[in-house]
Parts: C-alpha cells; sequence; structure tokens
C-alpha cells in the first residue's frame, strides 16, 4: 500500500487529471500520447488507477487506503484483480500531443472485495408484526427469530426510489456514505443494501437537478424526496436527516425493497 500511496502523491504533484469518477462509479486515468510512442502499458495504467482509488474516501472516516491497509488480504486479492481499461476520450494538443483517458469500472468485482458489512439495519419508524402486519407494542421485544417490519398503511405504495437533497451542505463524496438521523443511527446505507445490488451499481446516484433524477432508473418519475440537514464525519459524506424523515423512509416494506436495491440518488452542488 505504502506503494500506492507514494503513487498517488507522485499523480498528484504532476498535475494529473487522474480521477475517480463517483456518479458513474469509473476511475479514470488519463495518459499523454504521441503517434511515436506505443500505448499505455496495461500495469501502468492499473497502478495508476489503484492509486487513485487508494485516495478516495471509502466512508464516514476512512480513506480506502486506511481501509486497505487495516485489511490486508483484501487489498492483496485488489491488486491482483484483473482491472480491464478502455479508452474513453482523446483530446489532440496543438504541439502534435494528444491526451487519452483511459477508463476502470469500478462496480462488479472490484467494488465487491470493498464491500461493508451489509444486511445488519435496525430498522426505525413505527414496527409491526410480520404474521398479522399489526403494530408491535411500543418497548416489546419480538421473539428469538421474528425480524419485525415496517407498520405499513399503504400510502407508499407508487414510490420508485428515496431522493435525499444535499445542496449547500458541504457534501464529498465516497465509495460508501450512509444517510443517518442525528444521533447516528443508519437510515440509508450498507445495512440496508443487499450486497449484489451494492456490488453491481453502487450504493447512491448523484444528480444535479431534480429533473435529471425524475429521468433517471435509478430513482424513478415519483421518488421520495427528504431534505438533509448537514453533512457528517470526517469525511463530510454522511447525511443527517430529521427523526420524521427516517420514519418515513422506515415507512413501508416497498421503501426497504427499493432501498435494497440502490434505488437511491442524492442531490448535490
Amino acid at each position: 500500500m505504502k506503494r500506492l500511496l507514494l503513487l498517488a502523491v507522485a499523480v498528484l504533484a504532476a498535475g494529473s487529471a487522474d480521477t475517480l469518477d463517483f456518479s458513474r462509479y469509473a476511475i479514470v486515468v488519463s495518459r499523454l500520447e504521441s503517434g511515436l510512442i506505443e500505448a499505455a502499458a496495461p500495469t501502468d495504467l492499473t497502478a495508476r488507477a489503484l492509486a487513485v482509488l487508494s485516495a478516495a474516501s471509502y466512508d464516514r472516516d476512512w480513506s480506502v487506503g486506511d481501509w486497505l491497509a487495516a485489511h490486508p488480504q483484501v487489498q492483496r486479492r485488489l491488486e491482483r484483480l484483473s482491472f480491464r481499461s478502455r479508452p474513453a476520450g482523446t483530446r489532440f494538443l496543438s504541439d502534435g500531443t494528444m491526451t487519452v483517458d483511459y477508463e476502470f469500472e469500478l462496480t462488479g468485482p472490484a467494488l465487491r472485495l470493498l464491500l461493508p458489512k451489509t444486511g445488519d439495519g435496525e430498522l426505525l419508524g413505527r414496527k409491526a408484526c410480520p404474521c398479522c402486519g399489526q403494530p408491535w407494542p411500543e418497548g416489546k421485544e419480538p421473539p428469538p427469530g421474528v425480524r419485525l417490519v415496517p407498520f405499513d398503511d399503504g400510502s407508499a405504495a407508487g414510490f420508485t426510489g428515496v431522493l435525499v437533497d444535499a445542496r449547500g451542505l458541504g457534501f464529498r463524496p465516497a465509495l460508501f456514505p450512509r444517510v443517518v438521523t442525528p444521533d447516528d443511527r443508519e437510515v440509508i446505507g450498507p445495512g440496508f443494501f443487499d450486497p449484489e445490488f451494492l456490488a453491481g451499481q453502487g450504493p447512491v446516484a448523484r444528480f444535479r437537478d431534480r429533473n435529471s433524477a425524475f429521468l433517471s432508473e435509478r430513482v424513478g418519475t415519483n421518488p421520495l424526496v427528504v431534505r438533509a440537514q448537514s453533512a457528517a464525519g470526517a469525511n463530510s459524506c454522511d447525511l443527517v436527516v430529521g427523526t420524521y424523515d427516517a420514519g418515513r423512509v422506515h415507512g413501508s416494506r416497498r421503501l426497504l425493497e427499493l432501498i435494497g436495491e440502490c434505488r437511491v440518488g442524492f442531490l448535490v452542488d
């Protein structure tokens, strides 16, 4: 990992445009080329892509590099992974050289290696018996093996996803951001995501305006829209919503199914 971190510093010092595009979960590596030199070596491009990934935020507290250092087996598997790049664009310069962008897809095998623990989310809001659907008594512990479900009044049947408005809050992207309550209880995050959907398309989509969100397949034409109050964590990637909105998000089986399928979007600046 030291080698990757040193390469990341060298890339930044050289003013490279290498970047992690969180809107598409793709790493873009730019290389200056001319017709007189051979195409970039795949190993060189992969090392630079891994350096970009290492420098990115993993979640609210960790960088990817720090997380990998704490999980050395995952680090070794990631470095052995066969990353495939594809040319993603060419820009011709006045001196006869050209800048070629190479794109590495992060979703799929790479993101699957990096997944946090999933499926342990705590249901917020009103709860119900999974057998009869009746409200569960407040403060009563369910029997062993019984998992409570949301008390569902049917009002969320038409929703197509969840859209969290985070504009103006200083939100910064990370691989695994969360939506939490003011007391840091998870509303949307790995605890509620299906790992296959999470690895296959990433946890959330990012949009600059509502129209683009409503036109996307990710959140659809009628998402539940909630307003975030602030961005939290050292990496400013967790969004805080009020307790009332947290209850709305967990207010139906339908919405929890949509969250499990990562049909979640963030409106960002």
